[in-house]
């Protein structure tokens, strides 16, 4: 005989598999007739009971479909000879020059944070007081490629350039001291001159001039001449040490020109997260600047459906919807394709060039999801031309007033 537990535990169990498999599938169902609404938009309207149904979860107990709605599974489909990906993925090109992150390039103080101006002619403008004027570096404010941004502590470097330059300064002397040479030139010429006379005085009269005190003139003609040679190779190794020292001096302004933050982009602040004043670690992340004329389309494709050759180098077309305003359309091409299947998919990479709307905002941007639909029907397109950098850099302000201006 069972117990009254065991028999509520056998009733709850069985309660609890049983509105499973029910509400299993009403999901289903539900799923079925919102994907028979798309293909087919004139049939009745799904009951208001079905529509706070979560969608049901890609590959787990769908039915392979044909026609319009290939690849139905991931979202893909196919229109009017298009292949449409939604829910791609904007994101910023790698590798192009398109965002940079400047970091601190040794330990050390921030002691200075902002834009230098530049006069007319490109020249860095300086106060009263002799330093350069700068203005404040803030999120928005447009830079050029090779604007100084701000500077580390650099006074222990600037005293190791004046030691190498003083050090330099002593070899440039020590390697323009030919007077060792031309004493060893002279001394040679005496010693030689002293041993010929000897030996010359001993030929006319033998035995006047001891052999010794002859071997002796001999030995100090051969001295000096090796005198000679060790001069000049003295003065070549002073030479060579003039070349060391401006190493040094190099590799002193190399370090301090290290310690400043240069932009190596045109571009937009986008992040600032140090403040003057800050003590920097090496490696510490500073400044993040990026482009945001032309982005990449990230999506993925079914590989059972399309192989990468399908959509390489075709023409794409991106849908925008921004709130409160009208959908757009921006044009692009693919270029590249992951020939790695990860989880059943080929994932791609489109470039299209950004645009601006009227209130100076970017249309595309990173992060957001976008719909795609690729050509698959149209021959592949040339490689597109690069995105010019702007041509002048506007005075800084809000993101939202320089956005459409980069």
């Amino acid at each position: 005989m069972k117990t009254r537990f065991e028999r509520k535990t056998r009733l709850t169990v069985a309660a609890v598999l049983t509105l499973t498999a029910a509400s299993s599938v009403a999901v289903w169902s539900s799923d079925d007739l919102e994907r028979a609404l798309m293909e087919n938009p004139s049939a009745s309207t799904v009951s208001s009971t079905t529509n706070w149904l979560p969608p049901a979860t890609p590959g787990v107990g769908s039915v392979a479909r044909t026609g319009s709605n290939v690849g139905a599974a991931s979202g893909v489909f196919e229109k009017n000879g298009r292949v449409v990906v939604p829910n791609a993925t904007v994101v910023i090109p790698k590798g192009e020059g398109y965002e940079a992150l400047i970091s601190a390039n040794g330990q050390g103080l921030l002691v200075e944070l902002g834009l230098c101006e530049r006069g007319a002619d490109g020249a860095l403008v300086v106060g009263e007081d002799g330093t350069t004027k700068r203005r404040p570096l803030l999120r928005g404010t447009l830079v050029r490629k090779g604007d100084v941004l701000g500077k580390q502590k650099d006074a222990e470097l600037v005293e190791q350039k004046i030691v190498a330059e003083q050090e330099l300064l002593v070899a440039e002397k020590e390697a323009a001291k030919e007077l060792e040479v031309e004493v060893a030139v002279a001394a040679a010429q005496v010693a030689q001159a002293s041993y010929k006379r000897a030996d010359s005085l001993n030929k006319t009269m033998p035995g006047s001039v001891s052999p010794e005190e002859i071997q002796e003139k001999y030995y100090e003609y051969v001295r000096s001449m090796k005198s000679i040679d060790k001069a000049k190779f003295d003065l070549e190794v002073n030479q060579e040490k003039v070349k060391v020292a401006k190493a040094r001096v190099n590799a002193a302004d190399v370090a301090i020109e290290d310690r400043k933050l240069v932009s190596p982009i045109d571009g937009v602040i986008d992040d600032v997260m140090k403040n003057e004043g800050e003590w920097l670690r090496e490696g510490d992340e500073i400044l993040k600047i990026v482009r945001y004329d032309k982005v990449q389309i990230n999506g993925s494709i079914p590989a059972d459906r399309y192989a990468p050759e399908t959509i390489a180098n075709k023409k794409v077309v991106v849908e925008v919807k921004r709130p409160g305003a009208e959908p757009q359309k921006l044009e692009g091409k693919v270029v590249y394709v992951r020939q790695t299947v990860e989880s059943g998919h080929y994932y791609f990479y489109a470039d299209v060039a950004n645009q601006a709307n009227e209130a100076g905002y970017w249309l595309l941007n990173p992060g957001a999801l976008v719909t795609v639909e690729i050509c698959v029907g149209e021959p592949a397109v040339a490689p597109a031309a690069s995105v010019s950098a702007p041509t002048a850099a506007p005075a800084s302000g809000p993101e939202s007033s320089l956005a459409g201006s980069l």
